[in-house]
Parts: structure tokens; sequence; C-alpha cells
């Protein structure tokens, strides 16, 4: 006897509507450079009409933080669904990812450290019934961490400490309130773990925007930005394997092995 098929016929249509996305998403990046190719009638006007290789370079910076968080997602789905790690949430990585570009990787994670450490100090001090309180004060005093550098440099005039201030206070506040959500609901075990995974992952961003042509290759094909979207579902669809998915170096005891679920709804 055939058996007939179980699968849903919204969910058949889904599915056959992404891969419609996925073959655009690749398909119109792809024409316009080809497009651009000198030996073509269209080089010219395609390249006038899909380049920023002239765009006056006090918009460099705008550009580049677009291309962090294209670029940024590619990399987070990586972490995520090729090898199944948590980084905290999905955009943390790509926010510490603009501050380390800004400062520097060795400061700003020097300066992320201390400040998550005033964190699990001053947690067990706070009493508060709610939730919300508690976080409330905890990013407030992250934030307040900011003005220590900016005064102690002032007071001794060095200016690498009052360039700590620069780091983004929204990237360091809602790094520190995932933070302090996975440690209370997980505990410290699972918060470093997470939080490790989400610095490794900036780490790679900023590392792959600084290659050398990376840039200016972006600049010159905007419209691959398209493409790297279209990666994302690549992945999802064909490299969703999760290999090292519960593993937790930082947890004494054998590894707890987690049933992943359907392709239609992945847990985050």
């Amino acid at each position: 006897m055939i058996e007939k098929s179980t699968t849903p016929p919204e969910s058949t249509g889904a599915i056959a509507t992404t891969d419609w996305l996925l073959v655009f998403l690749f398909a119109l990046p792809v024409g316009i450079a080809l497009a651009k190719i000198p030996v073509f009638p269209t080089a010219a006007v395609t390249t006038g009409l899909f380049s920023l290789a002239d765009v006056p370079a006090h918009f460099h910076a705008a550009a580049e933080n677009v291309l962090l968080v294209a670029l940024g997602a590619v990399i987070v789905a990586v972490f995520r669904l090729t090898l199944g790690v948590r980084v905290l949430s999905f955009f943390r990585p790509i926010l510490l990812a603009m501050g380390f570009d800004i400062l520097g990787i060795p400061i700003s994670l020097a300066f992320v450290l201390v400040v998550l450490v005033v964190m699990v100090a001053l947690r067990r001090l706070l009493t508060t019934n709610h939730n919300y309180s508690r976080l409330g004060v905890l990013l407030s005093l992250a934030a307040a961490c900011l003005f220590v550098p900016l005064i102690i440099g002032s007071w001794w005039n060095i200016a690498w400490l009052r360039e700590i201030s620069l780091f983004p206070v929204i990237a360091l506040c809602l790094t520190c309130e995932s933070f302090a959500k996975v440690l209370d609901q997980d505990g410290l075990a699972e918060a470093l773990w997470r939080m490790l995974m989400a610095v490794i992952a900036a780490v790679l961003i900023v590392s792959l925007i600084k290659l050398p042509g990376t840039f200016n290759f972006f600049l010159r094909f905007p419209e691959m930005v398209l493409a790297l979207a279209g990666s994302i579902l690549l992945i999802n669809r064909y490299l969703d394997v999760r290999l090292f998915e519960g593993m937790n170096p930082f947890v004494r005891g054998p590894l707890v092995e987690k049933r992943m679920p359907p392709r239609g709804g992945r847990s985050k």
C-alpha cells in the first residue's frame, strides 16, 4: 500500500514560497552584478544605479553598520542553526560587534567583562520582588559604568579611557539585559557560556568586515546584501544540523540531550 504524505497543504505552500524567495534573493543580486561587467552594454547604467563606490567618506560608517547587521545575521544563524549553540539572543552579537568595531576588540571586551562582573556581584544585593525593578537597576548601573572611564580619563588626561565612553550604550544595556535574564532563569554557567559564544560571534563578525577588500566589495556590489539574506534561508534549509545542541562545558556532568523540534517550529 502506498502511504499518503502527512505534510499539511499549508506547509507545502509555505515551503514553495520560501523556495521562490530563496531563488529571488540570489538571482536578483547575481543578475545585477553580472550586468556591471564591462563587456555588457548595461555596465555603465547598472554601475551608476547600483554602486556605492563613490559615496562620500562620511557615509562609510553608516554603510559599515548596515554590513555589520547583514553579515552578522549570517554568522549568528550559523552559530544557532548549524553549530547549535546559543548566543544570548539573535541581535546581541551584532550589537557587540558594533561596539568592538568602534573601540577595538581588546578594550571593548575588557570593559564589557568588567561591567558583567559588577552586575553579577550586585545581583545578590538586589532583593526586589519584581524582575522589572531588579533589571531596571542593573541596566541603569550598566549605563552609569560608561561615565566611570570618562571621569577617570578626564582626571588623569588618559585619552583611551575617555574613548571607552564611545561604546554604544544600547549595545551595553541590551547585552547586560540578556545576560541578566539568562542568569536569573538558567544560572551562571549557562549565562557565561552564552556570553562567551556571543563574544566569539561578535569577534568573527568584526574580523570578516575588516578583511581586506570586504567593505569595498560591498560598496561596489551593494546588491549582494540580498544574497546574505538568501544565505540565511539556505542555512535554514540545508545546514540546520545543530552539531553541538545542548553543549555547555561550564556545566559538570553528562550533556542533556534536547529533542530537536520540527522544522515548522524551531526554538530560539
